[in-house]
Order: C-alpha cells, then structure tokens, then sequence
C-alpha cells in the first residue's frame, strides 16, 4: 500500500490554509485560531493588500493576484504582523501553482517576522512535501499544531500525507483519522482512511490466495 516517493499523489491531496487578515495592525497570532477557509476580513475597500488577501482567500490564483502581494510587501508600508501574514499569503498563491521554492521564500520571510505564525508553518509544511521533502514537512506541520493551527484538521491531514511518503503507514492513518474526527463527514480524510481499508482488504485478499492452492484454481 505504501507509496513512499510518489510526490504527485501527494501534490493531489494536499490542502492549503491562507491568513486572513482581521484587521490592518491585528497581530497575526491574535487570529482566530478556527474558521473557515474563506476570507472574513475587515481591511477597506481596496488597495494591493485587499486584493492581496482576497486572492488569497478565493482559492485560486492569478497573476494580479501575486502582483498585488508584492506591492503590497514592497511598499514598505505594513505593520510588521500585517507583513508576516501577506508573505503567507502569497505564498499560498505560489503554492497553488505549485512554486515550491517561492512558497517556501514567502513561508520563512514570515516566520523570520513571526515564529509562532502557525498559518506559516503549516503551509511550510505543505511546501516541503511538495519539494520532495516529508521529513521536515512532518516537522513543520508538528510546529504548527503546536502553535495552534486554525484548522487543525487540515494540518493532520497534510501530516498525514507527509508520513505516508515516508513510508510511515500506521502515522499516516492516525492522523487521516484524526483530521476526521476533528471535522466529521470531510471527503477528503473520508477518502483516504477508504483507501486504507480497501488496500487492507486486498492485501489479505491476496495473501489468502498465495497460500491457498485451491483458491488460485478457481476460474
């Protein structure tokens, strides 16, 4: 069932959180550590940091989208939080073109201004797997929980797909477990723990038939 060093499978399932902003000047890490995956900010009108956030927030990507981020950064003009959690936020938005090495930038520019920016490190983390490196996304993704995460079941979910890359089978289903307990009826951690359980049967499956002549004479 393993399928340690199959990166694509995991680029497939792997689920980004972004940062919303609450408020210009709000700290980050005085976010509401769960809510949903859809921008509730309070920021103005316009300007490149609202159309920053709101990329961000719409789930896909966009050239303009990225273009307002760095605006936004190279302006200069953000308190420190603010900054940290545009940098996430662009980086969600290279992560979903699948930029690892720019996602990455954008992640630790933000823990360089924020260590404890949960947000950062679960979405570090998603980066690493990305890059071919589940080792230290497990670790990262680790940090995050600790850190309290917003949505923690994303974290354990992505946790979960890290592990499995290693190779760590019995992980990797605690925590695809785990997402599901924590949010109950969601496909994807539904999904995999099937998969799971399929793989299992058809294993034993084929374990019984190599040991059973009779069984291999069937038509």
């Amino acid at each position: 069932m393993s399928r340690r060093g199959d990166p694509r499978r995991f680029l497939a399932i792997l689920v980004i959180g972004f940062a919303p902003i609450v408020a210009v000047g709000a700290a980050a890490h005085a976010q509401p550590r769960r809510q949903d995956a859809v921008a509730r900010t309070t920021i103005g009108s316009g300007g490149p940091l609202a159309e920053c956030n709101a990329a961000a927030g719409a789930g896909t990507v966009t050239d303009s989208g990225i273009a307002a981020c760095t605006r936004a950064i190279e302006r200069g003009r953000l308190a420190r939080p603010d900054l940290a959690t545009t940098h996430v936020n662009r980086g969600v938005l290279h992560l979903r073109r699948r930029a690892g090495e720019a996602a990455l930038a954008d992640f630790d520019a933000a823990l360089a201004i924020n260590a404890e920016f949960a947000e950062a490190h679960l979405n570090r983390g998603a980066a690493l797997v990305l890059l071919h490196q589940p080792g230290p996304a497990v670790a990262a993704i680790t940090q995050a929980l600790g850190f309290g995460v917003r949505e923690p079941h994303k974290a354990y979910f992505n946790r979960g797909a890290a592990r499995e890359a290693l190779g760590d089978l019995r992980g990797a289903y605690e925590d695809y477990s785990t997402a599901l307990e924590i949010q109950p009826n969601w496909d994807p951690a539904e999904a995999e723990l099937q998969r799971f359980v399929r793989a299992r049967r058809e294993h034993l499956a084929q374990v019984i038939g190599v040991n059973d002549p009779g069984a291999q004479a069937q038509p």
